[in-house]
């Protein structure tokens, strides 16, 4: 039996390791300059090897797309590029609706997820519709994103007589990964098509399993590349005005009041590994305006919080998340004037209706992959991580991946 065993066993690994094989995309080096304009019209991308392998997971899993799809991958010095066809047999029924970045739109849309670090769990993903709109995340816990990460890329579409193209560049800046000679990466590519709920994946999950990240093809291809220094500024410039009636008993004041005030977020990166967050004089009017709404309930209006220094990353305190059903985390419950914490383990609990922690002055935390295995929680305040002024910004949201 013995012998028996181990055949088969040998045999088990040896398809796996073929299948992986198969799935693995390559990436060329350029040669020559690419224009992001979603045209496709460089050489690279007629030479490089084209990923088609694409599965259904909506509305039948596992079979094959109706639509065949296309990625590309090539890179330079400074960037990683990809470029997607997606054919379509009745290009006039593409849906593309254009809205504000990151808005989630029913339109046609190519997502192209990476996992920098290959620790799967973890990663980045970029995503274009056919109109043109940017939608950019992060991924943690293997399962979970959210959007609240905004990266510097470019990403254009384009609608012609085959279908849509998309291009994208990516520069390393925005990446995460280690020093290497040859650099993997995990990646996987998803293409939506609207007017039929098409959702197909170059790696799918099961619909009745967990993991996502994990599942991811290898990139190869890409060498000589070294993680460049990060170092990000957005400096801004308020002022508010409030003019009353001028008091004639104080002559020191004429009724008009302005109050101009500077302010700037910071992004430094320290090594491979270590991100510092810094925000001075954090200001509600370096954002845009909240919309009008005409509130007709009992219940108080709630407005996200949209400060890139409060939100951005604060899916480190999301801990907890994992798996199909697992909705244990730490909630903040807060009012107005009236901050309270709570833990919520309750299995039918909203994620809209949690709040999330990030700090208030200055933090430190390291990008989407830390920490690797420990207690997100342990590991943020003891480790490579710390905070101050801790309190509750705003709604969480992360969700997990469809």
């Amino acid at each position: 039996m013995t012998p028996i065993l181990t055949s088969i066993l040998l045999h088990a690994g040896l398809a796996a390791a073929s299948d992986e094989a198969a799935r693995q995309l390559h990436a060329v080096r350029l040669t020559e300059p690419v224009a992001v304009d979603g045209e496709l019209s460089e050489a690279v991308w007629m030479s490089a090897p084209a990923a088609t392998g694409f599965t259904q997971r909506e509305p039948n899993e596992d079979a094959a797309p109706s639509e065949k799809t296309e990625v590309r991958l090539a890179y330079d010095d400074d960037a990683l590029y990809v470029a997607a066809r997606m054919h379509d047999s009745q290009p006039r029924a593409i849906v593309a609706r254009l809205g504000r970045r990151d808005a989630r739109l029913q339109a046609d849309a190519f997502t192209l997820y990476v996992d920098g670090y290959r620790d799967r769990r973890s990663g980045l993903y970029f995503s274009v519709n056919a109109a043109g709109t940017l939608v950019a995340g992060t991924l943690y816990n293997d399962d979970w994103d959210d959007d609240t990460w905004d990266g510097v890329w470019e990403g254009r579409a384009r609608i012609d007589v085959e279908g849509w193209t998309v291009e994208m560049r990516i520069p390393y800046s925005q990446l995460r990964f280690k020093k290497q000679p040859d650099l993997v990466f995990g990646v996987n590519c998803r293409r939506f098509q609207s007017r039929t709920k098409e959702d197909s994946y170059l790696a799918i999950r099961p619909k009745k399993e967990n993991g996502f990240v994990s599942r991811f093809p290898e990139l190869h291809g890409i060498a000589g590349i070294a993680p460049p220094h990060r170092i990000s500024i957005t400096p801004y410039a308020t002022g508010k005005g409030s003019h009353s009636p001028h008091d004639l008993a104080n002559p020191l004041s004429d009724g008009s009041e302005l109050a101009p005030a500077l302010g700037a977020d910071a992004k430094i990166g320290i090594g491979t590994g270590l991100t510092v967050d810094a925000s001075v004089n954090p200001d509600f009017g370096q954002v845009e305006v909240d919309p009008a709404v005409v509130n007709l309930s009992d219940v108080e209006t709630f407005f996200d919080e949209k400060r890139p220094f409060f939100v951005e990353g604060s899916s480190l305190f999301n801990f907890g998340y994992g798996g199909a059903s697992n909705f244990f985390g730490l909630a903040g419950c807060s009012r107005p004037r009236r901050t309270t914490f709570s833990w919520s383990s309750s299995p039918t609990a909203s994620a809209s209706s949690k709040h999330c922690l990030s700090a208030a002055l200055a933090r430190c935390r390291t990008p989407p992959s830390f920490p690797p295995r420990s207690s997100p929680w342990k590991s943020s305040f003891s480790g490579r991580s710390w905070g101050c002024a801790l309190r509750p910004t705003r709604r969480c949201r992360g969700r997990r991946n469809a």
